[in-house]
């Protein structure tokens, strides 16, 4: 019996090598596919599927190029920078959807950007597909993957990791920690998985090169609850092995089936050459001891009193940014972590993990959204857990990192905020507040 074509496929390719596995796979399949392919975050190895390149502003040609190559379903793969919107390129497309692209960007994390751009793309008749449909092989599955078996520590560690990703889901933090001797070690945030792996692995040469104990662990890594998997599943691949050896940490564990796994032979080489565990769990494998996401910490907040600490009152926009912070720091604090959280329009930058408060406001200094010299005004909020970890030195770091200002979550029997910290902020036109 005679089967019809297989109807193209779109792929709109950001980085590293997922989109190419993919167009690998349907290809060898029979099934045809169209490349888009974004200036800047796509590698030279897509041009053998003669893509068309564009910039991220370029949206009208994004459509038309699908359009044009008569695709209806479309896939989202790769890794993608936001963009600085001081370099985007606009076109006509760009311009119909302003209101679109401004709301989204209004509109808090990731995971709402992501659920708007997939909205926006199916008013002109695109159907957003994940690769979990087209490309299901391309996903760790449950199980021991690569490396040695996991021992009972590292079940310790990973069950805390899965704990600490379910407590931090509602507010779209991010998709890894690292767990190291039962301790929170990092957290991502908006820097990434290879960032947050990178500096993990300068602090932990640090403390050795300081003669300090340092406990091995685990890089834990799963979807965020209520996360749409199309667009932005998690993923590992050979960098990640090496990242997880230079840092001298046992093994990458995963959500089995919600991750995937890329240049997974090469992956799997590295990972026995490390002797790196790689391993696939389900979320309610009895020997995780996973504890419930809302054990021990009060229901998210919608709303906090505001008591002004100094002569400079918190815009009305800055609420939802304090607010959401009070709440990370709220879920973080169970697991001994999130001395602060720093937050700028709805998106968190930085969450504490034992690096102190001013290492997480250095660092969300350098993953400002959407670019450095877009915005004007200052914006975003860094929310500390407590009065007695805020210095005049960090205030001058947030005001260094461009921040609007600062919140203290006020606690019983928790040191106030000094009058020199608050002139200080004063003196540097910040804002301070106490949450109550």
């Amino acid at each position: 019996m005679h089967r019809p074509p297989a109807r193209r496929i779109g792929i709109l390719a950001g980085g590293k090598s997922l989109p190419i596995e993919i167009a690998e796979s349907l290809k060898s399949r029979g099934v045809p596919v169209h490349v888009v392919a974004l200036e800047g975050e796509a590698g030279e190895e897509i041009e053998r599927f003669s893509p068309t390149w564009v910039n991220w502003g370029q949206i009208g040609k994004i459509i038309a190029s699908f359009k044009k190559a008569e695709c209806s379903r479309i896939v989202i793969a790769g890794s993608v920078k936001r963009p600085d919107l001081a370099t985007v390129q606009p076109d006509m497309g760009l311009f119909r959807a302003l209101p679109t692209v401004l709301r989204l960007i209004r509109v808090g994390g990731d995971d709402a950007i992501l659920r708007g751009v997939i909205e926006y793309l199916q008013t002109f008749d695109l159907q957003i597909i994940g690769v979990s449909e087209i490309a299901p092989e391309l996903l760790l599955p449950v199980g021991r993957f690569a490396g040695p078996s996991e021992r009972f520590t590292d079940l310790t560690d990973v069950g805390l990791g899965f704990g600490v990703l379910e407590a931090l889901a509602p507010f779209d933090v991010g998709q890894a920690v690292i767990v190291s001797g039962g301790k929170v070690v990092a957290i991502e945030a908006a820097e990434g998985t290879d960032r947050m792996l990178e500096r993990m692995t300068k602090l932990r040469h640090k403390q050795l090169r300081a003669k300090q104990p340092v406990a091995r662990g685990f890089l834990v890594k799963a979807p965020k609850a209520g996360q749409d998997l199309r667009v932005d599943l998690p993923a590992i691949g050979p960098d990640t092995v090496r990242a997880v050896a230079a840092g001298d940490l046992n093994g990458i564990a995963v959500e089995g089936g919600r991750v995937l796994a890329l240049e997974r032979g090469t992956m799997s080489s590295l990972a026995e050459t490390h002797r790196i565990s790689i391993i696939g769990f389900e979320r309610d494998d009895p020997r995780l001891q996973l504890s419930s996401p809302n054990e021990g910490c009060d229901a998210p907040r919608a709303d906090y009193s505001v008591r002004i600490l100094g002569q400079r009152k918190m815009p009305d926009w800055a609420k939802a940014d304090a607010f959401k912070g009070a709440n990370v720091i709220a879920a973080s604090d169970r697991f001994g972590v999130g001395k602060v959280a720093i937050v700028a329009r709805r998106h968190v930058l930085a969450v504490e993990a034992g690096e102190g408060v001013e290492a997480a406001i250095s660092r969300a200094a350098s993953v400002r959204q959407w670019g450095n010299g877009f915005w004007s005004r200052r914006v975003g909020v860094a929310v500390v857990a407590a009065g007695r970890d805020l210095s005049r030195e960090v205030v001058a770091q947030v005001a260094d990192a461009g921040l609007a200002g600062i919140a203290v979550v006020l606690r019983k029997f928790a040191a106030s905020v000094s009058a020199d910290v608050v002139a200080e902020a004063e003196r540097r036109r910040l804002f301070v507040v106490g949450l109550e």
